[in-house]
């Protein structure tokens, strides 16, 4: 850049306003455009925050969430949009796993897609109201200044004990100008990753991990939109930014108190586990890898969707659960979705699409590689992680199992029993029926085994019409044991007793 006739601390600490009248020649892909005419206004001259408020007023007006992303947390939606429209910066705290990160997505989702600046700016600078000194020069002292569209800005920022306040914040040297330094040079000015979050959204994840010297610097930021180095120097401009933060609970391990003065200028919002087991089912379907990669519904069946959520969240509920108990650090949403992921991927190498109990693994080891690495035992207990986790699957196992067998109609229930019974094979004296896809041309034909399956799925395809006969054989291994029993990948079956009475009595 020319640097002849600039005036270096005008630029540097003066505020720059352009309008139609004062403004360069501004071009966006070669055409010269008018900024101030439709379809370019909305793409400039606003804050994050006024597009968020703007876009959370239309969408309520539309009886539209706007948070789509988050499943329930009704009340923690409510908080946030008070906090954004309020302009505070929000904090959010609760244990890993819960859905910090995807809120802060969902916030930076409120935001354009894309918003107008200026051509090779470092920190996305507004064209009509620039605040770095380089893009000041190029609109007051250039004829012609160069657009483009800048796509969404959401910036993580990762708590780091070693970061430092060139990553953070990054370097100026108002020497180096003065020494005669082009303005963009990178020994005059390398923002960091605050800095680059200018219009629009600056994530901290871990907050409580950023070191306290580097906390400070956040108050200035927080408070005022600009930052001092440690060493005292002002960067000299002021940036636009939705500054958003995470942490775990202050007793979580691996975590630091932050700066009270720094709570201070923070709402903070507490993010806890999904409140109903369908909730944390939603959440695991919408996480699995098929659905994120390939946009694809990951196929699992309601009853082990409700069996791996359920695991998970008798891990966490020590009212609910005696096993709970013995788990210091429960584990999270993120153990739900590698239950369903781990599951769902055996199933497929096992040449199939819907899950069996099979893949579970023969001593629940494909469950285990989900659970074990995301929970911590308590002190001085005898059992296991491994243990702990089949605890955990066998119980969420046993409640789903009474749950479907409730469902089985009354009427159909001896009928669809008898049905199994008599295309089970004879193997050492016993009637065994192995869970294999040949089972289902048979067992369609009956009409009681047909009004079971539906009860429980639904019209459903051969696949999983056959893990609904496991499910609902597996039911009866639990509630009626005398008549049925799981054995190496399949069950023993037992005939019923006439003088008993209908079998579904006993229990």
């Amino acid at each position: 850049m020319e640097r002849k006739g600039i005036d270096i601390d005008s630029l540097v600490f003066e505020t720059v306003r352009l309008t139609s009248g004062n403004a360069p020649k501004l071009y966006l892909n070669g055409e010269q455009v008018d900024v101030w005419q439709e379809p370019y206004s909305n793409y400039h001259s606003k804050s994050p925050v006024d597009y968020v408020r703007e876009r959370i007023t239309t969408l309520e007006k539309e009886g539209k969430d706007p948070f789509p992303d988050i499943v329930g947390k009704e009340t923690e939606k409510e908080l946030v949009k008070e906090g954004l429209f309020s302009g505070s910066p929000i904090l959010l705290r609760g244990e890993r796993g819960y859905g910090k990160t995807t809120f802060a997505k969902a916030i930076g989702k409120l935001l354009p897609e894309k918003t107008l600046t200026i051509k090779e700016c470092k920190i996305y600078d507004d064209p009509v109201q620039p605040t770095c000194f380089s893009c000041k020069a190029k609109l007051t002292y250039q004829e012609r200044v160069e657009l483009i569209f800048t796509p969404r800005i959401w910036v993580r920022i990762p708590g780091d004990p070693m970061m430092t306040t060139r990553q953070l914040i990054g370097g100026i040297s108002i020497q180096k100008i003065r020494e005669g330094y082009d303005l963009d040079h990178p020994e005059v000015f390398i923002p960091g990753r605050a800095l680059k979050s200018n219009r629009g959204v600056g994530y901290f994840d871990e907050l409580g991990a950023v070191p306290t010297s580097l906390q400070t610097l956040l108050h200035e930021l927080f408070e005022e939109n600009q930052v001092t180095t440690t060493e005292g120097d002002i960067l000299p401009f002021k940036i636009s930014t939705i500054e958003l933060a995470s942490t775990n609970p202050a007793n979580y391990r691996g975590t630091s108190p932050i700066k009270e003065p720094l709570l201070d200028r923070m709402e903070t919002i507490e993010i806890g586990p999904p409140e109903t087991l369908e909730e944390e089912i939603e959440i695991g379907k919408r996480n699995t890898y098929v659905k994120k990669v390939h946009d694809e519904d990951p196929k699992i069946p309601d009853w082990h969707l409700r069996i791996l959520a359920r695991a998970v969240r008798l891990g966490r509920n020590q009212k609910e659960s005696e096993i709970a108990k013995k788990i210091q650090v429960a584990p999270s949403c993120r153990a739900t979705i590698k239950l369903m992921d781990h599951i769902k991927s055996k199933a497929v190498r096992n040449g199939r699409e819907v899950p069996l109990f099979i893949d579970y693994g023969k001593d629940f080891e494909i469950a285990a590689l989900a659970l074990a690495g995301r929970i911590e035992v308590e002190y001085g207990v005898k059992e296991s992680k491994k243990e702990i986790v089949n605890a955990l699957i066998e119980e969420a196992i046993r409640r789903t199992a009474k749950e479907v067998y409730d469902k089985i109609p009354a009427e159909y229930f001896d009928g669809f029993y008898s049905d199994v019974f008599t295309i089970a094979s004879r193997v050492n004296g016993d009637k065994f029926l192995s869970i294999e896809r040949s089972l289902i041309e048979n067992l369609k034909q009956s009409k009681a085994t047909n009004v079971a399956v539906k009860a429980i799925a639904g019209d459903v395809d051969d696949e999983t019409y056959l893990s609904a006969i496991e499910i609902l054989i597996h039911s009866i291994a639990v509630c009626t044991p005398r008549y049925a029993a799981r054995k190496d990948g399949g069950y023993i079956l037992r005939e019923m007793v006439e003088s008993e009475g209908r079998m579904r009595r006993v229990q």
